[in-house]
């Protein structure tokens, strides 16, 4: 029985060394960026997909998603103001969302060319100790896409429900 989970082990952490790290959604707070490792659309299980594209037509295994979200927040709600193309991607582009939503009959309310976020409810956060950002949802601030220069000494909390802010605790 050792044996046998040592081995289910062992291959468990071969497969997951190999894991591509995926193209992060970009959150838009006035001024500041953050990268989320979470996918806040992929909630929705579009039917129609953007770009159509599905996990074998994806455009690299960075972005089996196919796309990157563009989120923002105004006036402590969240909107989705855009999805464009994943950076591997070879062609650019945009995806028209209010069609998007259209196509996969999904009823939205839409300001200023953005859907509100009413179906996200998730509470972000990122603590000191490393295995709660391992296992949790996670979010990182980043001054550039190098991961050295990743804000690592704060504790980080960003709650949302049904698309309206709660708690923002990202300016510590």
């Amino acid at each position: 029985m050792k044996r046998i989970l040592t081995f289910i082990f062992l291959v468990s952490l071969t497969f997951s060394a190999f894991a591509t790290g995926q193209e992060t959604d970009l959150l838009i707070i006035e001024n500041d960026t953050i990268y989320l490792k979470t996918f806040p659309l992929e909630k929705l299980e579009l039917e129609k997909r953007p770009f159509g594209n599905t996990r074998a037509t994806a455009p690299s295994t960075a972005c089996w998603r196919g796309y990157r979200a563009i989120w923002r927040i105004i006036d402590n709600k969240l909107y989705l103001e855009k999805i464009v193309r994943c950076n591997s991607d070879r062609v650019n582009g945009e995806q028209n969302i209010m069609e998007l939503f259209n196509d996969n009959e999904i009823d939205f309310e839409e300001s200023n060319g953005m859907i509100l976020a009413n179906w996200v409810t998730q509470d972000l956060y990122k603590m000191n100790f490393s295995i709660a950002n391992y296992y949790k949802d996670k979010i990182y601030l980043y001054d550039g896409w190098n991961e050295k220069k990743k804000n690592k000494d704060k504790n980080l909390r960003f709650k949302i429900e049904n698309g309206e802010i709660k708690l923002n605790r990202l300016k510590e």
